[in-house]
């Protein structure tokens, strides 16, 4: 599903109605009980942060050799996760996780 319809779905359950009629639910609908609103509320509100985070251009993209061979380098001359994260344009957990994968760190 896609993350702008599934935000669209929350508003329409968190303000009471039916997204798929447009028509009001129900008061007794569970989705119309205080703790359930303000939970809807919170998701997208947590939502709309997540989507204002850009991702690094090379988020998720496959590693090749020659990156491989250059983060190897670069981290033996005492490159940072950091450093290398803005050099690949990759996050810091990428880096990390590409770096075990190679066996140069544990955990």
């Amino acid at each position: 599903m896609d993350i702008e319809r599934a935000k669209e779905i929350l508003g329409f359950l968190a303000d009471g109605i039916d997204p798929f009629t447009g028509a009001l639910l129900d008061e007794d609908s569970i989705c119309n009980q205080a703790e359930v609103v303000r939970a809807f509320h919170a998701i997208q509100t947590e939502l709309e942060k997540a989507s204002k985070k850009k991702l690094p251009e090379n988020n998720g993209n496959p590693w090749t050799e020659e990156a491989d061979q250059e983060l190897l380098e670069m981290y033996d001359t005492g490159s940072t996760e950091k450093e290398l994260s803005e050099y690949f344009k990759r996050t810091k957990g990428a880096i990390h996780s590409r770096l075990k994968h190679l066996g140069k760190i544990e955990g």
